[in-house]
């Protein structure tokens, strides 16, 4: 009678094991099965789903722009993150890079992500906000003054569905 017992309790316990090894195979199903989905949401979309705010200090001659929700700009999907300024006078623009995957794309500590509540301020050479002497006190800077009527756009351009794309993310005009 022992010997029987014995053979019971192995048949108990293999039964647990077998039940301990089919839930981790379930769950690292699920996980997979998961991470696909979440994948397939990020490649059906064109561009990232970012919003950015924009706002101008005309005493102190600087645009900031600030990711304020929405997915996060990695470099898993984009090439490039830029704000183009336009100079309503003279009909000009300057494209001032965020984050890029060139050389010499990112810099001051500027990359990869850009998530929300991150920003890059623009300035022009008018204005020396700090009282250094350097009138180019931000973090980047355009070539003309910052005026009312200039207009921001922020700019993505990367490949989320395998083709490249640029596509306009933020249009702000200056006030």
């Amino acid at each position: 009678m022992t010997r029987a017992r014995s053979g019971l309790v192995d048949d108990e316990r293999g039964g647990v094991e077998r039940w301990v090894v089919w839930l981790v195979a379930v769950a690292v199903v699920v996980g997979l099965v998961g991470s696909v989905v979440y994948l397939d949401d990020e490649l059906r979309r064109d561009s990232p789903g970012a919003d950015f705010s924009v706002s101008f200090d005309a005493e102190a001659g600087s645009v900031t722009v600030e990711h304020a929700g929405g997915d996060v700009i990695s470099d898993r999907t984009t090439e490039r993150l830029a704000v183009v300024v336009r100079d309503s006078s003279a009909g000009t623009s300057a494209e001032v890079v965020w984050v890029g995957d060139s050389p010499g794309a990112t810099k001051r500590g500027v990359g990869y992500p850009v998530a929300p509540g991150d920003s890059l301020t623009v300035d022009d050479p008018s204005v020396d906000s700090n009282g250094d002497g350097n009138y180019l006190d931000a973090e980047r800077s355009v070539g003309f003054y910052l005026e009312p009527g200039d207009s921001v756009r922020v700019v993505w351009t990367g490949s989320m569905r395998g083709t490249e794309r640029t596509v306009t993310l933020a249009n702000a005009t200056l006030e």
